[in-house]
């Protein structure tokens, strides 16, 4: 008898850890940069997921604890407003 532990992630399940990573920052784009904490943060997350945490909320939380302060998604005004000068468009 193996004493592997075998877990099945369903779609929805994928669906939601994705989730949680683009949420923190963790997107396509971080990690083609960074792909080694990329996979270290999915990692943790489906660890945790594994063992019962399975809420978005305290997921995210979790990566916060190991990784510290969330990376943002959301590009800061100061930077959208330098991009759109930069692209000759108009400020708003």
């Amino acid at each position: 008898m193996s004493s592997e532990f075998n877990f099945v992630l369903k779609s929805t399940d994928l669906t939601m850890l994705q989730g949680v990573l683009d949420a923190a920052g963790y997107c396509s784009a971080s990690s083609l940069a960074n792909p080694e904490g990329y996979n270290v943060a999915a990692k943790l997350l489906i660890e945790r997921f594994q063992h019962g945490m399975t809420s978005a909320d305290d997921l995210s939380r979790e990566l916060e604890r190991h990784f510290g302060k969330v990376i943002s998604a959301v590009s800061p005004p100061s930077f959208e407003l330098t991009r759109a000068s930069i692209q000759g468009r108009p400020l708003r």
